[in-house]
């Protein structure tokens, strides 16, 4: 976002009207000397003090710990860390495929020249700020981690929900006045693997339950962590409900070359078209908050996606909970 310069001292300052939380200089930074926000702390003290903590994590998390996809070790690692509960945001991203596909199939082209996914918080913000008079292109779908926090909401609802993902932008998005009762805190995995260090859990030895799997979420809403995953699994949405429809897709990885497509695409390059923006190059499996490389990564979870009993959104048994999870923007539930 180039929002990193210098003040008149010479010193390194964060201009916060540029920035929109993308986590690239974590991770670039030669010297460490750039840090997030942690609610680290926060988390552990609800935990303590007896709350129900529920995690949802993020579908880049096969490989993150060492594991293989092994949902079993996942689930024994957060009981032990003292969470009440675990969910795959992935049965979100399949709602998000949904709710997309819904959105591009009746406003484009006849409203909108072209549909941009809305799932990463840091292009999404990107675009509106940098190309406000096409902010409407940008699809108003709710991510799918709002949209999983959502449906544990509605099953706990004094729950404190947490988010485990390799992204920082999600801390930001979670601090907008429309979530902040949808989701309490935001941890990266790098966060995770150190509250698993600090309670001294070895996560490759730990019980691996065979029969303990989350089976919900489809193989595309679990390729959604991998670029290019958000866009197929809308693409495959749309032509399960209108077979023959040509869809076409442009996507780009890293916020240089997002800027670079909605430039395009505001000289009508890209009329008609999907766009899939990712502001991590590779996709959130390259967050900053990852902790493995993005070509193991990429392989893991493709390997755990194609286990998946469904293939597409639409085979999801939650797909129609799309509309139920819809709130006004009082934040109460839509009317009956």
């Amino acid at each position: 976002m180039h929002a990193i310069g210098s003040d008149e001292h010479g010193r390194a300052e964060i201009d916060q009207k540029k920035c929109v939380s993308c986590g690239q200089c974590l991770i670039n930074c030669p010297f460490g000397a750039i840090a997030d926000k942690s609610q680290i702390a926060q988390v552990i003290f609800s935990i303590v003090g007896g709350d129900e903590v529920i995690a949802i994590v993020a579908p880049a998390f096969v490989g993150q710990f060492g594991g293989k996809g092994n949902v079993g070790k996942l689930r024994n690692a957060f009981a032990q860390l003292g969470f009440s509960g675990v969910e795959e945001v992935a049965i979100g991203a399949d709602l998000c495929a949904i709710e997309e596909a819904d959105d591009f199939m009746e406003e484009v082209p006849s409203k909108l020249p072209f549909m941009g996914t809305s799932c990463c918080p840091a292009w999404s913000s990107m675009a509106k700020m940098e190309f406000p008079e096409h902010k409407e292109c940008i699809s108003m779908a709710l991510t799918p981690m709002v949209l999983t926090a959502r449906m544990v909401r509605d099953n706990h609802p004094n729950a404190k929900i947490v988010f485990v993902g390799p992204c920082s932008a999600k801390k930001l998005e979670a601090m907008r006045e429309s979530i902040r009762s949808e989701v309490d805190f935001v941890l990266t995995f790098e966060e995770m693997a150190g509250m698993m260090k600090a309670k001294n859990i070895d996560y490759l030895k730990l019980v691996d339950d065979k029969n303990s799997d989350f089976e919900i979420a489809s193989e595309d809403g679990r390729n959604f962590a991998v670029a290019g995953g958000v866009a197929n699994a809308v693409v495959n949405v749309i032509q399960e409900r209108d077979p023959g429809r040509e869809i076409k897709v442009f996507n780009a990885e890293g916020l240089d070359n997002c800027r670079k497509m909605l430039r395009d695409a505001t000289r009508h390059k890209f009329d008609g078209y999907l766009l899939e923006g990712m502001a991590c190059p590779g996709g959130c499996i390259a967050g900053p908050g990852t902790l493995q490389a993005i070509n193991k990564s990429a392989a893991a979870v493709k390997r755990y996606a194609a286990k998946s009993p469904h293939k597409h959104a639409v085979d999801n048994a939650f797909r129609n909970l799309i509309h139920y999870l819809e709130r006004e923007e009082d934040g109460t539930k839509p009317k009956e």
